[in-house]
């Protein structure tokens, strides 16, 4: 084990060294020591030793050389795991046969789920900019358009693109319409101004253009051989309804159609259903049939119901309040009319089975309850329902109300139910039973952050575990060895177990989502400390704890909508984990923002969810831009008082309004110990300025203002703080001559990157502003001519790391700055005996010396859209910077490549630029690199290494949010990505330095150590044998 360590040490490196390959000859020279002088030994005995010690150091050497640092196909997802996600589902549709269901979604994913257990069998990201808002099943061939006006056309047996067109976004895409006219099917597409028939190969059969001075399109239905469309001005006056000709393309008729469709129009308060347009003003409906006819109206109850989104059901729609729901009918004869009315919010979805031919299909009715989902099969014409069918397993308290509903009857007792929930969820039921339920809220996750269990909660999961391990124990050896000792093939096997350590795994029923995969070596990565939650909250205002090596779903709970509407800024929650260390009670806090009221802030027990406590904000509070969440502990004691039953904190809100969370005389008292030391900044990017503020009770006194923006052409893109401050860190950097290099290391630090516009080409520049938040203070500023947006900023210990666009130059670029204390090395003397200077001591922000900065400018091969940087215990690993890229992969650059210290190349560092276009200056003698750091030139292009690339096979896209956490083991950091996928891997900038590598051979080594003690004793038993005949001669 020690020649092990001692190997991945000299081995270790972080990108910049050399790889040297040890030989066993190398090692063998290391080993062997000459002999003692004085000494001298037998020439026989002498011999021998070198014998053993050749063939011992032999066999060791072949036991733990690596052999490549490549990675093996076979160690994919052996600690790292991705999962594949849709995102919210805007359309579904039935496979023939119904043994797929395609799904469309708002992140612009089409996808084949497999209805056995809702794994996906493809996926294709069909519009990366907008998302799908219309799908079309048509046999063997899918027809999609998303809301950028992007038509696609695919096999549905294999998700191959057949055919795509992008439209003018100046005459969008309203509605696309399957027709089938003589044994041809083709799909019509309805514009603002044009309706366009093509094949469903992507051939244009014809075109029909609105005349000038009929406004535009906005509804349109197909009639036997004729298409039907609804025109109207932009205001929604003169609205008529013109008859197409399929056959000449010619307008058949037309017909005025009642004002009170046109204010709908304009307001956006209408639907098609079948061959009318419905539209609602105030609590009238009025329905009119597009290619003319009679009209009708109903009058609702109250204003407060609204028109629900038409689910292709023939003459059937719905209006609801919230809190109940009015199902109405439709059509020529009777015109609209009341069918049935339902508690809830209920959605009426089309039903498909295998005998549509026979007459009027019913239609489902289907709404979330407090005990599961209720469907009912409802005759369109005259309103009655079968008895319901209650299906447990879906509730409205876990997934909210239904958003869309289809079914398939296969049987008379046998149909599938597939739903979408208002928390992004599907499910499938089959019988009255869920088959499976995929939570797509994930794809929507907003804030994440790993949560790491205490010390007695790991114990106790532990000895929960199966104890499937006992076979593996030296007493299970002995107890069998009676059964084995009579086959020598079978105690060479068993021998061959008992020494070798076997990856651990459970036998525990894992809550996993469909389609997931746990890693092989997952227990025994939990093993060295990687025993973390990830807690996450979404757009979908639904809270998940994941298991972080398993991606084992722990707890989710449903926030309800709060009367908004979800996914909009307004409603998004705010999450705020502490870590682990730093709150003795309760350390997972939400804010709620709800219509209407003031945000509710949430308590909860991170390990199992449980809600602790509720508040409720005054009316007004707004966290929209972000406010501030400032934990409280009382500086008397680490403990809080007993009367405090969660952790307290303060809430600073977008007015600048100071509120006690909870609102309780221990807080107040806890925050009056605080007085004058609590410390808020605001970045504001309206009026482009930084401000800090000192917090006083319930009150704000500003400290500092600066302008950034003042001239108007300068506005704040990117701001960033320090990360990973809970963690230790090492605050000097050892050079090669055994210097000492003091950081800067400041945790108030606030980065600020500003966009400025000025020429008359309106070029850009980007200015990179480092303040202390504590005094105001402008720290360091650097200017980037060419940089643009987008920016990404991250800051860690005594460096930040920029990564822009360079528009001008048509590339990339990372900007890295480092601070440095301008304080000499006073030598080892105070550091070994002590000293006044080596004493800890503390110091006020206002006095604290200007940093000295070093920077550098690379050039980049991509795009990012998230970056961070790795966590350690310690923070003796050099740090990585991990970097989700616009190709879709997640790449890890080491921190020492991006090293502002490395030297320019001497024969041009008088006259060369770097890639920021500045010219290249020295790096002062103090901070230079010495022979012995082994610091390669600077090179204006910073390489991609493929094996820098984390996700391997699994494509990363739209990656939005990236965190990290240490492990147990030093050289290992927990790195999380999200966004449309779930991505989770250990990441090891300097290599497993501390612990061996699970391919390790235990067995060869214990036999070369068996060998070894063997030829030891039985040469020793000689050698004293000669000896002793040598002496009696």
């Amino acid at each position: 084990s020690s020649l092990s360590l001692y190997l991945a040490r000299e081995s270790a490196s972080s990108g910049l060294s050399q790889q040297h390959s040890l030989t066993s000859q190398d090692i063998r020279h290391r080993i062997l020591q000459p002999s003692e002088p004085g000494r001298r030994a037998s020439p026989g005995k002498g011999k021998m030793w070198q014998r053993v010690r050749r063939a011992a150091v032999a066999a060791i050497a072949l036991a733990v050389l690596p052999t490549s640092e490549a990675l093996y196909e076979d160690e994919v997802g052996q600690y790292e795991w991705a999962y594949q996600q849709i995102g919210r589902p805007t359309a579904v549709g039935f496979a023939e046969g119904a043994d797929k269901l395609f799904v469309a979604s708002e992140a612009g994913v089409l996808a084949s789920v497999a209805l056995k257990d809702g794994s996906l069998s493809w996926r294709r990201w069909a519009d990366q900019a907008g998302g799908m808002k219309l799908l079309k099943v048509a046999g063997r061939t899918l027809v999609t358009v998303s809301d950028k006006n992007l038509v696609q056309s695919w096999k549905s047996s294999s998700g191959d693109l057949i055919w795509q067109k992008q439209y003018d976004n100046t005459s969008p895409v309203l509605d696309l319409i399957l027709s089938t006219r003589a044994s041809k099917q083709s799909m019509i597409l309805v514009r603002q101004g044009e309706v366009e028939s093509r094949s469903l190969l992507g051939t244009s059969e014809w075109s029909w253009t609105l005349p000038e001075g009929s406004g535009r399109l906005w509804a349109s239905v197909v009639s036997g051989n004729s298409i039907c469309v609804v025109a109207a001005e932009a205001d929604g006056s003169h609205v008529q309804g013109l008859k197409i000709s399929l056959s000449t393309q010619q307008i058949e008729s037309s017909s005025d159609l009642p004002q009170a469709i046109g204010t709908g129009l304009r307001r956006g308060a209408f639907i098609v259903v079948d061959g009318f347009v419905v539209s609602q003003v105030k609590e009238k409906l009025t329905a009119a049939p597009i290619c003319g006819g009679t009209e009708s109206s109903l009058e609702l109850p109250s204003t407060s119901f609204k028109l629900l989104p038409w689910q292709r059901t023939a003459g059937v729609f719905a209006v609801s309040d919230g809190s109940s729901t009015l199902v109405l009918g439709l059509d020529e004869a009777q015109g609209l009319r009341k069918l049935r009315s339902f508690d809830g919010e209920a959605v009426v979805g089309p039903i498909s089975s295998l005998h549509e031919d026979e007459g009027t299909q019913p239609v489902a009715v289907a709404l979330t309850k407090e005990e599961g989902t209720q469907v009912q099969l409802m005759d369109p014409d005259s309103g009655n329902v079968q008895p319901a069918m209650m299906m447990k397993g879906y509730s409205v308290k876990d997934h909210g109300k239904v958003c869309l509903v289809l079914m398939h009857e296969m049987a008379s007792n046998h149909h599938r139910i597939a739903i979408t929930g208002a928390d992004y969820s599907l499910v499938l039921f089959e019988n009255s039973a869920v088959r499976w339920l995929r939570e797509e809220a994930l794809s929507a996750i907003l804030q994440a952050a790993f949560y790491s269990r205490s010390a007695a909660a790991t114990l106790a999961d532990r000895r929960n575990r199966p104890a499937e391990e006992a076979s593996q124990g030296l007493g299970a050896l002995v107890t069998q060895l009676t059964h084995i000792v009579q086959e020598p093939a079978k105690i060479v096997s068993a021998f061959a177990e008992w020494v070798t350590p076997t990856r651990r795994t459970s036998s525990r029923d894992h809550h996993l989502l469909p389609g997931a995969v746990v890693p092989s070596s997952a227990e025994e990565l939990r093993d060295f400390g990687a025993d973390k939650l990830v807690i996450a909250v979404s757009a979908a205002r639904k809270m998940f704890a994941m298991e972080a090596t398993t991606s084992e779903v722990v707890w989710m709970k449903y926030l309800g909508d709060g009367g908004c509407v979800a996914g909009s800024d307004d409603c998004n929650p705010i999450l705020r984990l502490l870590p682990s260390a730093a709150s003795p009670v309760s350390e997972l806090l939400v804010l709620l923002p709800m219509a209407g009221t003031g945000p509710k802030a949430i308590w909860f027990d991170p390990l199992t969810g449980a809600v602790q406590k509720e508040q409720q904000l005054p009316a007004g509070t707004s966290m929209r831009h972000g406010g501030a969440l400032l934990p409280l502990t009382s500086t008397r004691s680490i403990e809080l008082p007993s009367d405090c039953e969660v952790q307290p904190f303060v809430l600073v809100d977008d007015s600048l309004k100071v509120h006690m969370l909870p609102d309780s005389p221990s807080t107040e008292r806890i925050a009056s110990e605080h007085n004058e030391k609590l410390f808020f900044y605001e970045v504001d990017k309206k009026s482009h300025s930084v401000q800090g503020y000192a917090i006083r009770g319930k009150e704000m006194a500003q400290l500092w203002n600066v302008e950034l923006g003042g001239d108007g052409k300068e506005s704040i893109v990117a701001d960033a703080t320090p990360e990973h401050r809970e963690w230790a860190h090492v605050p000097v950097y050892i050079k090669g001559d055994s210097t000492i290099l003091y950081k800067y290391i400041n945790t108030n630090m606030l980065v600020v990157a500003t966009e400025e516009f000025f020429g008359l080409e309106n070029n850009t520049a980007l200015n990179l502003y480092v303040l202390d938040t504590i005094t105001g203070q402008v720290l360091h500023q650097s200017r980037v001519p060419g940089g643009a947006q987008p920016v990404h900023l991250v800051a860690c210990d005594n460096w930040v790391v920029m990564h822009y666009q360079n528009p001008k130059r048509t590339r990339f670029e990372l900007l890295v700055v480092e601070f440095y204390q301008a304080k000499a090395d006073d030598g080892p003397w105070d550091i070994i005996f002590g000293g006044a200077k080596t004493h800890n001591h503390s110091i006020s922000a206002h006095y604290l010396e200007s940093p000295v900065p070093l920077q550098q400018t690379y050039i980049f091969q991509a795009g990012v859209t998230a970056i961070t940087t790795t966590a350690t215990g310690k923070g003796v690993t050099p740090r990585s910077i991990i970097m989700g890229l616009t190709t879709e992969h997640l790449m890890r650059v080491s921190k020492d490549v991006l090293n502002p210290r490395r030297p320019y190349p001497a024969p041009a560092a008088a006259t060369a630029t770097p890639a920021g276009g500045k010219v290249k200056t020295p790096v002062p003698s103090q901070f230079a690199p010495t022979k012995e750091e082994n610091l390669p030139p600077y090179a204006a292009v910073l390489p991609l290494r493929a094996q820098d690339a984390l996700t391997h096979s699994h494509p990363m896209p739209k990656v939005r949010g990236i965190i990290s956490s240490p492990s147990g083991l030093e050289s290992t950091s927990m790195v999380f990505s999200y966004g449309l996928d779930l991505f989770f891997v250990p990441v090891q900038s300097a290599k497993a330095y501390d612990v061996l590598s699970p391919g390790f051979n235990y067995v060869l080594l214990y036999l070369s150590v068996a060998v070894v003690v063997a030829l030891w004793a039985s040469t020793s038993y000689l050698a004293s044998r000669k000896a002793l005949q040598d002496r009696w001669k």
